[in-house]
């Protein structure tokens, strides 16, 4: 007697499926690849997806990490980072916290004594940031609190940073070297991939001091306060707290919190928030892969179905039941789900290899990894594939018709509901495809439209490269007793012995620097006022761009003049202050009236420093895209670098000294691009031999770049789109061959009867395309719907441009006609004499 017979059967079920399968390789590789490649989209995805939304930060109880932001009034709904000062105050105030701390976001800095000049990675926090995340340096220790000084600092270095530049030296603790100037010592190494908070290369964490004077003004927003609550206490709770803290500041500090509120997030919400907007319209697409996927093999499994009624048959007659014959039929379906998820697990790792070097510099991009979540989600996926694909056929062999054993010679014949059933999987391929070619080609016509866009400038035969001076040394010393910033005459120094130096190296025509690079840098923003006119309320002030440039970055750039003069080389220090502004500037705040020889006066925001002398306009130049080529072009201003005065508030110095050096070639390729930045290196080592030189990119490159959210969508939706064409092909094929196969008898009385092998092209061919159009239509049915969720991502196209459907529509019926010709063909080969005897 039996113990365990379910087992036993099944066990037989398996081997049986296993020989049956292996009998007919080409079909195993067809279904296991196709539902693979579906595996992998959806695992790929649900990684990202995984690293993002679904694992909880990696840190001692996560859910009691919040971020809390500042409000204001006039705008609730928009968030900013508080000034550091603040934090003093909340930790003095709140009942509810166990400790706040301070990070900046990643930020560069640069570093002298390792060798070659170069930036590092870095963030600013507290010096408690790390005991309040419970994070333990893998050598070393954390900052003690009293570790924030402008002069010396101690420094916690990233593993990866010293695996890379220290060469994992167990002796590092103690090392010095300067950033920024400062002298700085290691005092612990950080583990692994320790990248608080999102994600990217870091090199080093450098402590602040919230208390010191340096930062008491009530106006320096840059940094993310990140709160710990107490066990039991609730968001709610926090919020009501901080409403009532930000209350009692309003009083005690009306000129500079007005208004001013506080929104508490959790942590996880606030820093990836952002991904579900991105991912989960992916995640769509590549369900619909899937689902293309299942319908395929569903097809392929009705076709050998079909080809084996008389197993069934005779496995009924035999006295196999319902339930036995679905037994077995979803035990192939799961040897072969199991086999395309096992495929696809591997297939994974590809994916997520490839995703990464789409995305560019992928925020945590180090932590995407196939984890024992991403195997469960894969294995539930393949589980479910079996059943999709593998039910209906199993349920349709479960009625065996037991007079076909009966009648060997019967010709074959098929039902006409497993005829609509083919065909309506046919139809389902086609119109799934529709939808993810739809996407992709509404992403490419984004992209085409984003290139036509004229950028402001002549892009070609211009290389740029970004420079950084530091702020301390000998560019820049603190101002004591308040925020305040005195850049050194050295600055301006530095610049003007570049630009001689650079512009007279063989192979450049002109040589410029500005502040904010068009398309890749964000420019500083300044409010200001029209002298003369009207002076609005504070909190009114309009607000413009804002970039230092030199007098030769217009020719440089070949930014157009439409009125007036460019700067130039005789707006000194000494002379009038001048700027040039763009048109927007001029169409925006003077519509009616000649805008050169107005003067404006502008402001440092966020911080109510006024600049001491007002600037006169004295030219008006093409707009320029700075803030890339799919946005609009805000009002812009453009200011002398050697007319900027000595002293800035906060951190408005960091435009005196971070510029971009932009080099203009002679015609042709820029095929020395290497050279000149080999020789602008060597220049700058004569000037400064501690100053780095980063970025350097043509500005085609540079261009290309800032398209990169647009070009990563257009590409990923490319691919899917293109797997799902390449199974929505292989369905209608099999659907063809099949009814080729099933219509032999009467195309061979056709061909008897006189029939022209045109004929039955056409035949073949007709029910292609029938099906095709039912396909494409009920698709673009669904396209009009689904296609809204990527409208963010659309430049100068709808989701209902009819142009991209009518080309997705021609390329599916293109294809369905290939897929269709090799059986018309094998059609038009066949005997009538043999055609009259098939059975």
């Amino acid at each position: 007697m039996r113990t365990f017979p379910f087992f036993e059967t099944l066990g037989a079920d398996i081997r049986f499926a296993t020989r049956s399968l292996m009998k007919n390789p080409a079909f195993l590789v067809v279904v296991v690849l196709s539902l693979a490649l579906g595996i992998a989209a959806n695992s790929t995805i649900f990684s990202v997806l995984d690293t993002f939304l679904y694992r909880p930060l990696p840190y001692p109880h996560p859910d009691k990490l919040v971020v809390v932001w500042e409000t204001e009034s006039a705008h609730p709904d928009r968030t900013i980072p508080p000034p550091i000062a603040e934090l003093v105050d909340w930790q003095k105030q709140n009942h509810v916290f166990e400790d706040i701390a301070l990070i900046s976001f990643n930020d560069t800095a640069s570093v002298s004594g390792l060798g070659e000049p170069r930036p590092l990675r870095v963030e600013y926090v507290t010096p408690n940031l790390f005991s309040l995340l419970g994070a333990k340096p893998i050598l070393g220790r954390i900052f003690l609190p009293t570790e924030a000084q402008d002069r010396a600092q101690a420094i916690v270095i990233s593993a990866e940073f010293w695996r890379r530049e220290l060469n994992s030296d167990p002796q590092v603790l103690g090392k010095t070297f300067a950033i920024e100037g400062v002298v700085s010592t290691i005092v612990g190494v950080m583990k692994p991939h320790f990248a608080p908070f999102y994600g990217g290369r870091l090199d080093v964490w450098i402590p602040i001091n919230a208390a010191s004077s340096r930062y008491s003004a009530r106006i320096d927003h840059w940094l993310m306060p990140v709160a710990r609550v107490k066990p039991g206490v609730t968001l709610t709770q926090v919020q009501t707290e901080m409403d009532v803290v930000s209350g009692r500041l309003e009083k005690e500090y009306p000129a500079t919190n007005k208004g001013v509120g506080t929104k508490v997030r959790p942590l996880h919400e606030d820093l990836y928030r952002f991904a579900g907007q991105a991912l989960y319209p992916l995640f769509g697409a590549v369900a619909f892969v899937l689902l293309i996927a299942c319908v395929n093999v569903a097809n392929l499994l009705q076709f050998r179905t079909e080809t084996r009624r008389k197993e069934y048959a005779l496995r009924a007659s035999l006295g196999a039941g319902r339930r036995r014959l679905i037994q077995q039929l979803l035990t192939e379906s799961g040897i072969l789900a199991l086999s395309g998820g096992l495929l696809g697990i591997g297939l994974t790792f590809a994916g997520i290899k490839l995703l990464v070097a789409l995305a560019g510099e992928f925020p945590n991009s180090t932590e995407i990894t196939v984890d024992a979540r991403v195997v469960l989600f894969t294995l539930g996926v393949s589980l479910l594939t079996a059943i999709l694909f593998g039910l209906a056929p199993a349920m349709q062999a479960s009625r065996p018709d037991l007079n076909v054993v009966l009648r060997e010679g019967e010709r074959k014949t098929t039902t006409t509901s497993g005829r609509l059933a083919r065909h309506s999987l046919a139809v389902a391929e086609i119109a799934l495809a529709t939808v993810l070619l739809v996407g992709a080609g509404l992403m490419i016509n984004t992209i085409f439209h984003l290139q036509r866009v004229n950028p402001g400038f002549d892009v070609n035969h211009v290389l740029s490269m970004d420079l950084q001076l530091p702020e301390g040394g000998r560019y820049l010393e603190r101002v004591p007793g308040g925020d305040m910033e005195k850049t050194l005459p050295s600055v301006t120094t530095f610049y003007q012995r570049l630009l001689e130096k650079t512009n007279v190296l063989p192979g450049v025509e002109s040589a410029a620097v500005i502040g904010a690079l068009p398309a890749r840098c964000c420019p500083e923003f300044y409010s200001f006022v029209i002298l003369g006119h009207p002076a609005p309320p504070p909190e009114n002030r309009p607000r413009a761009g804002y970039s230092e440039v030199s007098s030769g970055v217009f020719s440089t750039l070949k930014i157009p003049l439409v009125k007036g003069r460019y700067l130039d080389e005789h707006d000194t220090e000494a002379a009038p202050w001048v700027i040039a502004i763009n048109q927007s500037f001029a169409r925006k705040f003077f519509p009616n009236e000649d805008p050169i020889g107005q003067q404006i006066l502008l402001r440092y925001d966020p911080y109510p420093v006024d600049e001491l002398r007002p600037r006169q306009i004295v030219g008006i130049v093409g707009d320029v895209k700075h803030f890339g080529l799919g946005e609009e072009t805000p009002p812009f201003v453009y200011a002398p670098f050697i007319q900027q005065p000595a002293v800035f508030p906060g951190g408005a110095a960091r435009a005196h000294l971070h510029k971009a050096l932009v080099l203009r070639t002679p015609s042709g390729p820029i095929s020395n691009g290497k050279n000149l930045a080999v020789s602008v290196k060597q220049a700058l080592a004569e000037i400064d031999p501690n100053q780095p030189v980063t970025n350097i990119m043509t500005m085609e490159d540079v261009l290309s770049a800032s398209l990169g959210d647009y070009r990563f969508y257009m590409e990923l939706l490319g691919i899917f789109a293109g797997v799902a064409v390449l199974l929505a092909a292989v369905g209608i094929y099999g659907v063809m061959s099949y009814s080729v196969s099933e219509r032999t008898h009467e195309i061979g009385v056709r061909m008897a009867l006189g029939a022209h092998p045109g004929d039955v092209l056409g035949l073949v061919a007709k029910l292609g395309l029938k099906l095709t159009s039912i396909g494409v239509t009920i698709g673009v049915a669904l396209a009009f719907g689904v296609t809204r969720l990527i409208s963010a991502f659309l430049f100068g196209v709808k989701p209902t441009d009819p142009l991209t459907y009518a080309a997705v529509a021609l390329s599916l019926a293109a294809i369905a006609l290939l897929a269709c010709y090799i059986p018309a063909r094998r059609a038009t080969r066949v005997d009538p004499m043999i055609a009259l005897r098939h059975e």
